[in-house]
């Protein structure tokens, strides 16, 4: 289900909360990961792998009417998306099994405090899905590649799947402290729509320049808070996160340090 409320509720109390300083020292790794992984990666991979994809469809259709320049500029441009998605891939992936329990434990403290911890110890099946959801976004990353040829797909079709594997991985593994095994595939379903969106929003800021290290770091707090108003909503609870003041968000307890 969408439900685009709860979508721009989940958004604007994610930008509440990355300004309390709380918070900065944990959402600083992701960031780390994505920068020093993307340069690592350019200066390592990046004129082997533009070699390569000159070789792969659809540069060789190109070169194959003539298009030679064309060719060389799609190869470089995809050899750098693909390192760039490798390196939000990673940070994503730090996000997902380092990050993600301490922001749903520190909202969980501050924001949402009626809500009980029925989670359990789901390490090996995080993992898990997390492996699984990153072969799948770069093999079908790979995979659509000549569709980029084809207007408005060279854009639509990176995000989509990013929007895909953040949905995928940040959704399971922010529930997983607080949602029991029933409430986990329920809220999954029930918030696939919305999850989706939130997914898309930090695809597209990973595409913007610089705001693009901070993206997994936001998402995965974008994806915190989603968990745990899904799992409010879904007990039938009240809305605990603080209220809205003239388009702000007053967060309770918003000093208190990660622990």
């Amino acid at each position: 289900m969408l439900d685009l409320l709860f979508v721009t509720r989940v958004f604007w109390r994610s930008l509440a909360a990355v300004r309390n300083p709380a918070l900065w020292r944990l959402l600083a790794i992701p960031v780390a990961v994505a920068v020093g992984s993307l340069i690592i990666l350019l200066v390592l991979a990046l004129q082997p792998l533009s070699a390569q994809f000159l070789g792969m469809a659809p540069a060789t259709w190109l070169i194959g009417i003539g298009w030679t320049s064309v060719a060389d500029i799609f190869a470089w441009v995809a050899a750098w998306l693909m390192l760039f998605a490798i390196s939000y891939g990673l940070a994503a992936l730090v996000s997902g099994l380092l990050i993600v329990a301490q922001l749903t434990d520190w909202l969980g403290r501050t924001a949402y405090p009626q809500l009980r911890r029925h989670g359990s110890d789901r390490t090996f099946e995080s993992a898990w899905v997390s492996a699984v959801s990153t072969l799948v976004y770069l093999a079908g990353w790979l995979l659509t590649l000549p569709l980029w040829l084809v207007p408005g797909l060279a854009f639509v079709l990176p995000v989509g799947w990013l929007a895909w594997f953040n949905a995928r991985t940040l959704a399971f593994d922010a529930l997983t402290n607080y949602a029991n095994d029933d409430e986990l595939k329920t809220v999954r379903q029930r918030f696939r729509g919305s999850f989706l969106v939130l997914g898309a929003v930090g695809a597209l800021m990973a595409h913007i320049p610089i705001v693009g290290f901070f993206a997994a770091s936001f998402t995965a707090l974008m994806f915190s808070v989603a968990a745990l108003e899904a799992l409010s909503l879904q007990r039938g609870q009240t809305d605990g996160a603080g209220e809205i003041v003239e388009g702000e968000i007053i967060m309770s307890s918003g000093r208190e340090q990660i622990r």
